[in-house]
C-alpha cells in the first residue's frame, strides 16, 4: 500500500460503524457517541454526550451495572438484558480500556433483536396489535357515530332555544371522536409512503400557511433556510402533516408568553443514518436536518421517554395522538425524529433528519 494513500479519520472510521460506540472518561461520562448511537438510543448525540454510562446503559444484571464503574475493567459479555422505557432488549457488549489511557473506556453494544436498532421501536406483539386495531374498529364505531349526529340534527330543528345548545354540543361532540378516530386509523396503518423529491423548504412554507390559518395569535417565528440544500425524498403531504403537528405543538407551549419565538432551520449535516436491515445491512444516509425549536416551558421529565408514544399528552384537551403520528410517518419515509431540550438555553427542539432525493442514499 503507498504511504501516500489517503487514510480515513478515526472520527470517521467510529462514525461509519455500524452498531452503538461509546467513550468514556475516568469519571464515567460518555463523551463521545458515535452516529449508531443516536439510532439505537433515539436521542441526539449532543444529548448522550455529557451523561453518566450508569444513567444510559442499564442492565437487569445489578453485577453487569457494577462493572460498568469499575476501572480498568475490560469486559466482554453475551445476551445481556438491558432495561429500556420501551422493554427489555438483548445485547452483546464489549467494554474495554483505551491502549494509551487506560482510565478512559471504549463501550460497544452489538443488539440482538433481529435488526431493530432504535429502542424507540422496540414494541411487544400486543403493542402492534394495539396500533393496527383502530384500522379495524373505526369503521363500525363512525356508523352509529353517524346516526347520532343525525339525529341531534333533527331535534335541532325541533327543540326551543334554550335546548338547542344540547344539540350542538351532541354534534360537536360527534365530530371530536370522529377526528379522534380518523386520527388513530392513520396511527394504525402499515401501508408504505409514496416517496418522491420534494424541495423541504416549500413544504415548511405551506405547513406555516396553513397553521397561521388554523390560530389567530401565532408566536414570531424565526426562519434559518440553507438555500443550497438538494430535494429530500419524501412523501410530500406526510412531511407536511409532520411539520404541521411539530409547529402546532410549538404554538401550543407558547401559548400566554409575550416573548415565545419559535425557530425553523435548515441544514445539511454529516451525522445523520438509519440501519436498515433489508437492504443487505447497509445504512441510509439522512444528510438534511429540519430543525423546529421553542422557548417553551419543555416537556416534563416523566414522560420524555414516552413521547412519541400513543395517548401521552400534557395538553388538557389533547388526544396524545400527534408525536405518536409523527413518528409512524417519519419512519415510512425512511428518516428519523429526535427530541432535545436544552434546560440552559431554555429552549426544546425537534430534529428531523431526512434522505436525499438521488440513487446515492444508500451506502
Amino acid at each position: 500500500m503507498s504511504q501516500a494513500m489517503h487514510r480515513p479519520d478515526y472520527g470517521q472510521m467510529l462514525s461509519g460503524i455500524a452498531v452503538p460506540v461509546l467513550l468514556i472518561s475516568p469519571d464515567h461520562i460518555i463523551t463521545y457517541a458515535n452516529d449508531a448511537s443516536e439510532a439505537f438510543f433515539g436521542r441526539s448525540k449532543r444529548w448522550l454526550e455529557g451523561q453518566r454510562i450508569d444513567e444510559t446503559l442499564i442492565f437487569e444484571s445489578e453485577r453487569m451495572n457494577a462493572a460498568l464503574l469499575l476501572p480498568d475493567s475490560d469486559i466482554s459479555a453475551q445476551d445481556m438484558e438491558l432495561k429500556t422505557p420501551h422493554g427489555v432488549i438483548t445485547v452483546d457488549i464489549n467494554l474495554s480500556s483505551v491502549s494509551k489511557d487506560p482510565e478512559w473506556r471504549i463501550a460497544i453494544i452489538s443488539p440482538r433483536n433481529g435488526g431493530r436498532e432504535h429502542i424507540g421501536d422496540q414494541r411487544d406483539i400486543g403493542q402492534q396489535q394495539a396500533m393496527g386495531a383502530p384500522a379495524i374498529l373505526g369503521h363500525e364505531i363512525k356508523n352509529p357515530l353517524a346516526g347520532i349526529k343525525g339525529a341531534a340534527q333533527l331535534l335541532a330543528r325541533i327543540v326551543d332555544e334554550k335546548n338547542r345548545a344540547l344539540t350542538e354540543l351532541i354534534v360537536n361532540e360527534v365530530d371530536r371522536i370522529a377526528r379522534l378516530l380518523d386520527q388513530m386509523q392513520k396511527l394504525g396503518r402499515s401501508e408504505p409512503a409514496e416517496l418522491g423529491p420534494a424541495n423541504i423548504h416549500l413544504l415548511i412554507e405551506r405547513a406555516i400557511r396553513s397553521l397561521r390559518a388554523a390560530n389567530l395569535a401565532m408566536p414570531e417565528i424565526s426562519i434559518n433556510y440553507d438555500p443550497s440544500l438538494p430535494d429530500v425524498l419524501i412523501d410530500a403531504d406526510g412531511m407536511v402533516q409532520i411539520l404541521i403537528n411539530l409547529l402546532q405543538n410549538a404554538t401550543d407551549a407558547l401559548q400566554g408568553r409575550l416573548d415565545g419565538v419559535i425557530g425553523i432551520s435548515t441544514r445539511y449535516v454529516m451525522s445523520g443514518a438509519l440501519r436498515d436491515a433489508d437492504i443487505d445491512r447497509r445504512s441510509i444516509k439522512l444528510p438534511v436536518e429540519i430543525a423546529i425549536s421553542d422557548n417553551g416551558p419543555g416537556v416534563p421529565e416523566h414522560i420524555v421517554d414516552e413521547l412519541f408514544s400513543p395517548f401521552v399528552t400534557t395538553k388538557r384537551d389533547g388526544q396524545g395522538l400527534g408525536l405518536a403520528i409523527v413518528r409512524k410517518l417519519v419512519q415510512q419515509m425512511n428518516s428519523r425524529v429526535l427530541f432535545e431540550r436544552d434546560a440552559v438555553q431554555g429552549q426544546t427542539t425537534f430534529r428531523l433528519l431526512l434522505p436525499v432525493a438521488s440513487g446515492k442514499t444508500n451506502v
